[in-house]
Parts: C-alpha cells; structure tokens; sequence
C-alpha cells in the first residue's frame, strides 16, 4: 500500500478505451455524492452502481460488472470489514479500495481488510477536506487499480515453475519486497514455509509506519517464527522474521561473525520509503549469492535496482505472476528486464521453498 505521498509521479494512466466501472459503498449520501461527482469528472471513470450497506453491496454485484469498489468500513447492519469476503466473492476480480476513517484511526482494521484481500486504504477526509490532495490520490488509486483489473495475462510472462534446482542451494537468507496486493501472497508463503527453512527473513512492504506494529502482530499468528519489526543495531538471528520499519529503509551489513540491522532514513535513489530496492542492495553486500529475493504485486517499480544488484552476485530472484498478481507493476519490471530467475505463483513458490530446504 503506498501513502499519499508515493502515490503520485506528476501524472495519472492514461484513459482506456474501455472506462473503469466504479461501485460505491458508504452509507453516508453525502460522502457517495461527493465521491461520484469527483469520479464522473475524470475521463475514463464511470459510476456504475451505489449501495448503502454491505448486503445492498452483494445484491447489486449480482446484476453489474465492476473494476473497482469504494468500501467504507464503519456501516449499520454489517461493516465493510466483515462483508469483505463476501463482496469479494461476488467481485468477480474487482478491486477494493477502503476509504474509510478508519484506515487512518484503526490501524489494526486497516491491515486486517488488507489481509482479506481489500487491495488499498485511503483515510476519508473530514466533509471539510473533500478536495485537493485527497481527490488527486482518490483518481490516482481508481485509475491505476482498474487498469490492473483490465488488463489480461501476458503470456509471455505466464508462471513458468519449472526450474533446474541443481543451479540452486539453500539460501543464507530471504528477502521480500510486496506492495499493493502483496500482503496476501506474504501470508501465504510464511503459512507454508517449511521449518527446516531457518534463514532470516527481511520484509519490505509499503505500509504506513503506524500499521507496523498491528502488521508484525498479524505475521506472528501465521507462523512460529518470530515476527518483529526490525530494530536498528540488533544482531540477525536465525528463525526470525525482521519487518521494515514503515518510516525508514531495513537494511543489513555484516560485523565480524554475524549480521546486523540498521535503519537508513536516506536512499535518494527511490521515492517509496521503506524501499524494497534499499533492503535488496544490502543484501547482496552482505549475503552476495546466498541472498534470495522475492517479489510481490505492487505498484511502480521499487526493487528493480536491487534486483539487479542481486543479479550481479547470481543471486536467485522470483517474482510473482501477472494473473495472480493485483498490479503487476514491482514483479513485472523485474521480468521485463529478464532479471527474474523465474515467474511464479505464491503456491509455486513455496513449492520451490519446499524444495530448497531439503537441499544441503
């Protein structure tokens, strides 16, 4: 998930031919009323049906096809969060952006709709600040989110599991970089990490810094790894599961016999904080061949340069496919430039994992 301030690169995608079908859930008339005229005035956007709750919500995805669904959370009857799986179920691949107050105030309901499969979160304003940054963020997100619910499977960068383990050896560590749509490709991969696969793991996912916390809490029911969020000077242990910080870069560097952590506030060479280019360059200082990156649905392209200084030390590189992927943004940079060592599916990639743990 990008903040505001990642959002934004000077310009939105540009109109496709087809619009982008818009679905508003809020029980506030005011706050779909304002949502609508916003939308309906950008070319290339179009409000296709509104609902006052959540059931309404479920009923009129019965009978309109949507790219994209405004959800509030706090709503009478039922609350966006506990609708989420059904309205994703009837979604049909539509995407779900949660603006609510929630995402700002409730950290833990922000990160938990992220996990269900809500694809990003943006604070509702006060009725006051319906306007300027909040409605360049709002089209921002529409637009980029239902381009990627348009587009169809390249396949030319379809999942290609197949791969010759024998150029392959157990990793000395793991590194992880997810954006937009990534947090659910996380969960799947430690849920399912094999246990004698005892590396340290280094995330990097684009979340405010308040929602760290609730984020590492989350992690740590999936797994019986220790989940925390990285501290700068602590000493990198095996079995644990070390989270970027939300407002500065995780990276490592070696000290004598082992491992350490540190923060880095400046990386000028990306615009996304904490980056995933950050963390993945000092992993291939420090770990060199040994490293092993992966790359989840996310926006832009943060971890295309760490990917290539991965790949200057032979380092393994996986990204996540175009299909299962909410934005292929993040892996498909990497894939374009033929960084990738391959294209998978989360499922494919703890298979592999698997694979790798027996090996010696």
């Amino acid at each position: 998930m990008l903040s505001g301030s990642e959002a934004l690169n000077g310009s939105w995608p540009k109109a496709a031919v087809t619009p982008i079908r818009v679905m508003l859930v809020d029980d506030s008339v005011v706050a779909r009323s304002i949502f609508a005229r916003v939308l309906n005035n950008c070319d290339g956007i179009q409000i296709i049906c509104e609902a006052s709750d959540s059931d309404a919500a479920v009923a009129c995805l019965e009978e309109n096809e949507v790219d994209i669904i405004l959800l509030d959370i706090e709503m009478p009857k039922r609350s966006g969060l506990d609708a989420l799986p059904d309205i994703l179920a009837k979604a049909n691949g539509a995407r779900v952006l949660i603006v609510s107050a929630f995402a700002e105030e409730n950290g833990p309901a922000a990160v938990q709709a992220l996990s269900l499969g809500a694809c990003d979160t943006l604070a509702k304003p006060g009725r006051a600040g319906f306007s300027g940054r909040f409605t360049e963020i709002l089209i921002d997100k529409v637009l980029r989110l239902g381009r990627s619910a348009q587009e169809r499977t390249d396949d030319k960068y379809a999942p290609r599991p197949v791969l010759d383990y024998r150029t392959l050896s157990k990793p000395r560590c793991i590194a992880i970089g997810s954006s937009t749509g990534g947090i659910t490709a996380i969960q799947h991969i430690l849920r399912n990490l094999d246990d004698s696969l005892d590396c340290p793991i280094f995330i990097t996912q684009h979340l405010p810094a308040a929602f760290m916390t609730f984020f590492a809490r989350q992690l740590g029911g999936l797994t019986r790894r220790t989940v925390k969020v990285a501290e700068a000077g602590e000493r990198v242990e095996s079995n644990h599961i070390y989270l970027a910080p939300g407002h500065a870069h995780l990276v490592c560097r070696s000290e004598r016999t082992h491992v350490v952590i540190d923060h880095q506030s400046s990386y000028t060479a990306s615009r996304y904080c904490p980056s995933v280019d950050a963390m993945l360059e000092s992993v291939a200082r420090t770990y060199g061949c040994d490293g092993l990156a992966l790359i989840f649905s996310g926006m832009g392209n943060d971890g295309l340069a760490g990917a290539r200084a991965l790949k200057a030390f032979a380092a393994p590189i996986f990204v996540q496919d175009m299909q299962s992927s909410v934005v292929w943004g993040m892996p498909g940079a990497i894939a374009k430039e033929g960084l990738a060592t391959a294209i998978m599916t989360p499922t494919h990639m703890t298979d592999m994992l698997s694979r790798l743990a027996m090996s010696t």
